[in-house]
């Protein structure tokens, strides 16, 4: 399952790479590569709300209406990836999410470089 989350209280604790990660972040890389509107996008390990801790998708966006779909599109994505039901949490970054969690970790996808 898909969370999209909007808790401010994240800290990002650096990247989650490993080969399973690295083909979500190759699959992941192409599909935002279609779209416009993804800036950025980061697969951290993170911990949250103080009590929880897991893997994050961050994605830093220039458009806010097509987030459902684009959650849609991951999540499909990841599916089929994984012959599984997705499950990972998505939070998309304003600027202040975006400055912290490039202290952590480097993107895996970028607009500018892509």
């Amino acid at each position: 399952m898909i969370h999209s989350l909007s808790t401010e209280d994240i800290t990002f604790l650096g990247e989650q790479d490993g080969p399973a990660e690295r083909r979500l972040k190759e699959a992941l890389a192409v599909l935002l590569g279609l779209g416009a509107s993804v800036t950025r996008a980061y697969l951290a390990r993170v911990a949250y709300d103080d009590k929880t801790s897991g893997v994050m998708l961050g994605l830093l966006t220039d458009d806010d209406r097509d987030r459902e779909k684009l959650a849609g599109q991951i999540g499909k994505t990841v599916a089929a990836l994984f012959n599984t039901k997705p499950d990972l949490d998505i939070i998309f970054l304003n600027n202040e999410h975006d400055a912290e969690i490039s202290k952590a970790c480097r993107p895996f996808y970028d607009r500018n470089t892509a």
